[in-house]
């Protein structure tokens, strides 16, 4: 019996979105809550010089008694405008004419949003410079260690917060609060049902409403750290988990996040550190992870440090962890995110060249360079320290 041909694939067109994929930034904080109203003084020059005064010390007079003169001896402190950011990518002429997408455009936008994270990230690295801290002791914990948030916790970090800036006279105005998502999480199932202002949306540069004195800000960057340990070899088929990020070891390193398991502990911990960093040689000693997750480490600002072994992490936002090490004694420890608060100002940052994109033709080629750069400085000065509180929370528990 003949059969009949009933496949009409060539009739039916592949259809095109009229747009491509939406990718989501974080939302920047930083510059709002920063001091940078000295940007004026530094369009030139790469150092910006603020010198403080000791202490002025009173002390009972005696009629008749002469005053013992207290010599003062001025002390200089600087902000150097040293970090530069930058980006460079091709875009072909005949891509240009062929295209459906108006790619340049949308690269310049996604280039501005990744070089403003990494000034906004650098804002909220600060708060390893904060004057004063803190811990459960502060909330009705064991003092020295790190706040495990709940809903009946959460709001005694502000009634801290405010305390240990009171205690040091710092006014009560244009104080600023930034957390995490979860940390706003546990804030609202607290205020669930009494009357607050806090927000149902996050406004402009992500605030999100006003507490006990506190203007409110969300923010995915917030400062983190963690450790793992990595004193045994993995074995094959072990997983390190970093931020939704997966990294396979493997004998032979097959797929996207796999890392070559070297002739010893301390060679696996270099393998992994470069496959975490993006450097090294990817295609060898491990395989580039798959865009969305490279992404992922990216926005995160996440930078690994080889330790021998171990491995310590610094990233911002609030990361879960992960391993599936063979060695028990190998997992990760410390995860900690540290949310900010104090006077708005504390933080001087001096942007010398805010985020920009510029195109410029590429020499014997029929296309342009899209090029994207950022030039900054920081600094918490020495009378803006004790302004500044960190809030140390654990984060050894989270998942994504």
């Amino acid at each position: 019996m003949a059969t009949t041909d009933n496949s009409l694939s060539p009739f039916s067109p592949e259809i095109w979105a009229p747009e491509i994929q939406d990718v989501y930034f974080r939302e920047n904080v930083g510059l709002a809550l920063a001091n940078t109203s000295l940007d004026g003084l530094a369009q030139y020059g790469d150092t910006l010089n603020r010198p403080y005064a000791a202490p002025i010390v009173d002390v009972a007079y005696t009629r008749g008694t002469a005053l013992t003169p207290v010599g003062q001896a001025p002390t200089n402190e600087y902000l150097s405008v040293d970090t530069s950011r930058a980006l460079c990518h091709y875009y072909d002429d005949l891509d240009e004419v062929q295209n459906k997408y108006d790619w340049a455009k949308i690269w310049a936008q996604k280039a501005g949003r990744t070089l403003s994270n990494r000034v906004d990230q650098a804002f909220f690295a600060e708060v390893s410079n904060a004057g004063q801290y803190i811990d459960a002791g502060d909330v009705g914990g064991s003092a020295g260690s790190y706040i495990t948030l709940t809903s009946d916790n959460v709001y005694k970090t502000f009634l801290a917060a405010k305390r240990k800036l009171s205690l040091l006279d710092v006014p009560d105005k244009n104080l600023f609060f930034a957390m995490g998502p979860r940390g706003y999480e546990y804030l609202r199932m607290y205020l669930q049902g009494k009357d607050t202002n806090v927000g149902d949306e996050v406004g402009e540069n992500g605030l999100i409403g006003k507490r006990n004195g506190f203007e409110l800000y969300e923010t995915n960057n917030c400062y983190f750290t963690a450790t793992l340990a990595m004193a045994t070899n993995p074995t094959e088929g072990d997983t390190v988990t970093l931020g939704g990020a997966v990294f396979t070891f493997n004998a032979t390193p097959s797929g996207a996040g796999s890392v070559d398991i070297g002739g010893s502990a301390a060679v696996s911990v270099d393998n992994l550190v470069a496959a975490i960093n993006d450097s090294g040689t990817a295609g060898t000693t491990y395989i580039q992870l798959s865009a969305v997750n490279r992404f992922k480490l990216v926005k995160a600002g996440v930078v690994a440090t080889d330790a021998t072994t171990s491995i310590t992490i610094v990233a911002y936002g609030e990361l879960a962890t992960a391993e599936t090490l063979t060695a028990t004694a190998d997992i990760w420890s410390l995860q900690y995110v540290h949310y900010f608060a104090g006077e708005k100002g504390a933080v001087q940052m001096v942007v010398q060249i805010p985020p920009k994109i510029k195109f410029q033709d590429a020499q014997l080629m029929f296309g342009k360079y899209l090029l994207g750069l950022c030039y900054y400085g920081k600094k918490t000065w020495a009378e803006s320290a004790t302004r500044l509180i960190d809030i140390r929370v654990a984060a050894g528990s989270w998942t994504n």
